[in-house]
């Protein structure tokens, strides 16, 4: 019977003592770097926000837009909405569209590059 009961007192002062300090050492991340990684992501959303924005106030894009019957300021609006994975795809169609344009290759451009970035953006948004 005392074997029992120096045992449970034994496991509960292990568990009371232990648990606290075994929590403050068990960081994975510092505050100092989840904030500096949140601050990379914001930057990382705000170049990739201002790399659709730009392909999307092309000339060339407003056109085709407009052929098609969508609007082009409901996209920009809209761009604001998306999540970080989101805005990573259309920026990156952004850039290919971007290439591609001031490059000279206007006629070349491929319609679906600029019919992604404007769909995505618009549909997400909604």
């Amino acid at each position: 019977m005392r074997i029992r009961t120096v045992s449970a007192a034994l496991i509960f002062s292990l568990c009371v003592w232990s648990s606290p300090a075994f929590a403050q050492q068990r960081h994975v991340v510092t505050p100092a770097e989840m904030r500096q990684a949140i601050a990379g992501q914001a930057q990382t959303d705000q170049q990739n926000r201002e790399a659709v924005v730009g392909v999307l106030q092309r000339t060339q894009v407003r056109e085709v837009a407009g052929r098609l019957g969508l609007t082009v300021a409901s996209a920009q609006t809209a761009v604001a909405t998306l999540n970080s994975v989101e805005l990573a795809q259309a920026a990156d169609a952004a850039r290919q569209a971007e290439v591609q344009l001031s490059g000279g290759n206007t006629v070349v451009i491929s319609l679906t590059t600029l019919l992604l970035i404007i769909i995505i953006v618009i549909l997400v948004a909604d």
